[in-house]
Parts: C-alpha cells; structure tokens; sequence
C-alpha cells in the first residue's frame, strides 16, 4: 500500500511536458492525412498598397509566381505561399524595415483571386459564385454572399471539404435555422453546395397549370407557403388553383417515370377528396393531369349559349 502511494505522489509531481507527449508514430502501409492548403498559392493575384511611396501610383497589382513568391519595388522578393492578406502584408512590413527604407511600414494587402481562399457555392442559390473567404465563416454567411436560396432548394446543404475529410450534411432553414446550423463553419477552398427540391407539373383542367417546386409555391418570385418535406397530391392541386368544374375527377392521372419507365397511376379525386383513398406522395418530374369532362364541357357550352340567347333577347327588346 505504501509503495503504491509513493507512486501516486511521483506521478502527480510530473511536469506537464510529460503528459504531452509526441503522437505514436504511423504504422507502416499508413497514409498521414493531408491537412487541407490554405493561403494564397502560385498564381493568386494581389493588389497591394504601399502608401509610403506615393510615387508608384498608391497600388501595385502583382501576382504570385510559381515558387511562392511576389516582387515589389523596395520590398524585392517576398515569400507569398500560404500566408493569409494580413500575414503577407506583414511580411511586405518587415521587407522594408530590415533594408531600412522605411521604419514604420504602412502596408496593406487585397486579394483580387486566390484558388484557396475562396469558396465556391453552387447549386439553388440566387447568384451561384466563389465567395473570398480568409478565415472559417458560417455557412448562413456564405449562402447570404450568394444570394440566398431560390424557391427551389431543399433545406440540405452539403459541405465538400478541402482535404480528405468526409462531405458533411447541414439541415438548414433560413427562416428557422438550428443552433447545429449556425455553428457550423466553412473553411478556405471548401465548396457549398445546396441541393434542389425537385419540380412537378400540372396540365389539363386546373385553373393554373404550370411547373412547380415541390414542397412551396411561387407567387410573384417568392414562395406562398411554408416549404415542406413532402407534398401530397392535394396539395399540390391547391398550389395549381385547384380543378376546373369540367375536369373528369375520376379519371385523373399521375404520370411517372423510374428506371427509364413510364408508369400511369390512376386517381378518382372524388374520392380522394372524400377521404376515402390515400392521398399519394408527389415525387420529383411527376405530371399531373386531368383531362375534360365531355358530358361537363358539353353542358356547359349549352348553358353558355343559352345565357347568351337571353342577353341578346332582352337586348333586342329593349330598342
């Protein structure tokens, strides 16, 4: 017992350095994971502003070349490979004061492009475009850079990270978003990615006939109603106006494709509407359509014209 204490007391008397110790080497056939590159990088180009020189104009644009570096008057020749604006202009600083032109530089750095310090999002978003990122941004910053999503985007938005690392999954709602939503970062060189909740069409006798995203409708650009998950086939006749009083409720169809096959499925909307069969799930490309009434279109012209007769009649009788 006392020998274990004497064990105790020397291993909590340790210095920290102990504790930190070198991770285990890797095992042979063992490929190290490869840290992603960030920083400007051959061919980036940048403005750089050396506002102690007023005789070079204010600005100097210059490029990154092949071996990492930038030339610049006074400066000379400046390693540029991975430092971020503020390190490189740093870098420019220091330049100066070890030739002893200048002792209190006054130098900044903008980046006009950079492979890896941009991001690149793309899919339903208003403006899809690469966004300059310096340092780890949310991904609610990077999709309002883009303009937003369109009416047609899911609320999925996928990450594709740069470097080895897995693509990851963000569940997020711009009207609603989650605390895992707005935690969630962006780095340097990864690509955002929102993908598309798919259109439906509707044809035949519906008061607005057209193509439609599944999940909401559009109304002037803007979406008329919550998005949602998954849209029923009476939803989305509500979204189409609902149905025209010659339409063949009975005969309505659903028209769609899988696996390169067309497949018709049949829906008696009186009794959908009834209650009394289950309301189908919509899917992604499915056609909507309900075809005229004869015995309805047919009655209805003759109701027409009959009204007609009677305006015309108590027309002429009133000269």
């Amino acid at each position: 017992m006392k020998a274990l204490q004497i064990l105790l007391a020397s291993t909590l008397m340790l210095p920290l350095a102990s504790w930190t110790q070198e991770p285990a080497p890797l095992a042979a056939g063992t490929v190290a994971p490869v840290a992603p590159h960030v920083g400007l990088a051959p061919g980036d180009q940048v403005d750089v502003h050396l506002y102690d020189f007023p005789e070079l104009g204010g600005v100097i644009h210059a490029h990154v070349d092949a071996d990492g570096t930038v030339h610049l008057p006074y400066a000379g020749t400046v390693d540029a490979r991975g430092k971020s604006p503020e390190e490189l202009q740093n870098a420019i600083g220091d330049a100066l004061k070890t030739k002893g032109i200048v002792k209190d530089p006054n130098v900044t750095v903008e980046v006009l492009a950079a492979v890896n310090m941009t991001v690149q999002v793309m899919g339903e978003v208003h403006t899809p475009r690469s966004v300059p990122v310096f340092a780890p941004m949310p991904v609610s910053y990077l999709l309002s850079q883009a303009g937003g999503t369109t009416n047609f985007a899911t609320h999925t938005v996928t990450i594709l990270r740069n470097g080895n690392d897995a693509p990851i999954s963000v569940e997020y709602d711009a009207n609603a978003p989650t605390t895992a939503a707005l935690n969630t970062v962006v780095q340097p060189g990864d690509v955002v990615s929102v993908s598309s909740r798919g259109v439906f069409f509707v044809a035949g006798e519906v008061n607005r006939p057209g193509i439609f995203p599944i999940g909401g409708s559009m109304t002037g650009g803007m979406l008329a109603s919550a998005p949602v998950k998954n849209m029923t086939l009476l939803e989305a006749l509500a979204q189409a106006g609902g149905i025209t009083p010659v339409a063949a409720r009975s005969q309505m169809r659903i028209l769609r494709t899988q696996n390169g096959r067309r497949e018709e499925i049949k829906v008696d909307e009186v009794k959908l509407y009834k209650g009394e069969v289950a309301d189908p799930i919509i899917l992604p490309n499915d056609i909507i359509y309900l075809p005229s009434s004869y015995i309805r279109l047919a009655t209805n012209n003759l109701f027409a014209t009959a009204v007609s007769g009677v305006v015309a009649a108590v027309q002429l009788k009133s000269f």
